[in-house]
């Protein structure tokens, strides 16, 4: 009885957040508020220590602070304070990455499949701006940013690589102890957990393995339906095990920084063997995955025939 309530206490905690998964919308930027605006107004134009770079930084990316070259100037300002040992530059320098329209696929607020396949299709040699903008950001989150804390933890959630299930539940685990209660790390603290329970062999990210979930359950209410027969139906079937085979072709963006190494899977491709109880019977399900070049993951469910 014990097992039978865990198990459904577990698919009833995937589906949940698989729901949440697909209702999930990015959030608008904002524009600078006036405590910023305040705050820029006393920055120095040669900023003396590291704190007062990133901050500076901060100020001519958000366009509180003109410049003819924003995106350049406040990357330069970010790495000079990155370098001088300051958190926030690690942090600036991750923002800068993402505000940089050639990183970026969504236009008028929908993607751009063709340009997200050029980010995708980048060499290791084009992305020497991600790798540090990466490994800045793990920088500032190990050294107890709270800001770049919940950014890497969104990175974690929906970036390809074998442990980022397990790395974004750690990390979400710490910003809660700190008191960091947003909705976003408590969604991804949520989801985290309800895939390690039963499915802590997945080398998918979260946001890859939730999506892929939804399909795999389709798929086998369709096949208890089909086997069943008599109009009988299973509608709450729940995964009990995941086991996944060797990466193939893996090649990871070569980050070297402790929070970050061998989180980013650039290529390869795999196979999960995932296990169903689909009310009185067990419905194994192959699932094909591939890392898309952008930290995203293509994926593929099937019924395992034993073929």
């Amino acid at each position: 009885m014990r097992a039978s309530r865990l198990l459904r206490t577990t698919g009833s905690a995937l589906m949940l957040a698989a729901a949440a998964a697909r209702a999930e919308a990015p959030a608008p930027s904002s524009p600078p508020g006036p405590d910023l605006r305040s705050l820029c107004e006393t920055i120095s134009m040669n900023p003396a220590d590291g704190k007062e770079l990133a901050r500076r930084s901060e100020c001519v990316l958000s366009g509180v602070l003109p410049s003819t070259d924003r995106i350049g100037e406040a990357r330069m300002l970010a790495k000079a304070a990155l370098a001088a040992g300051e958190p926030s530059g690690g942090l600036m320098l991750y923002l800068v990455f993402q505000a940089d329209p050639r990183n970026q696929f969504v236009r008028a607020g929908q993607p751009d499949l063709q340009a997200y396949r050029r980010l995708a299709a980048r060499s290791l040699q084009q992305r020497q701006e991600q790798v540090e903008a990466i490994e800045g950001l793990g920088f500032a989150a190990g050294r107890n940013h709270a800001a770049a804390g919940v950014l890497l933890a969104t990175y974690f959630h929906g970036t390809v690589a074998p442990r980022n299930v397990q790395r974004t539940g750690a990390i979400t685990a710490l910003l809660l102890r700190n008191g960091e209660r947003t909705p976003s790390v408590e969604r991804f603290a949520h989801e985290a957990d309800a895939i390690v329970r039963v499915g802590a062999g997945t080398q998918a990210s979260v946001r890859g393995f939730m999506e892929t979930y939804r399909q795999a359950v389709d798929v086998v209410r369709s096949a208890y339906a089909s086997q069943a027969g008599a109009g009988r139906a299973c509608d709450a079937p729940q995964l009990t095990s995941v086991s996944a085979g060797a990466i193939q072709g893996a090649q990871y963006l070569p980050l070297q920084g402790n929070m970050v190494r061998d989180s980013y899977l650039v290529q390869g491709d795999w196979t999960e063997s995932w296990t169903f109880q689909a009310c009185d019977q067990e419905i194994p399900v192959k699932v094909g995955f591939a890392a898309d070049g952008w930290g995203g993951t293509t994926s593929s469910v099937h019924i395992d025939k034993g073929d």
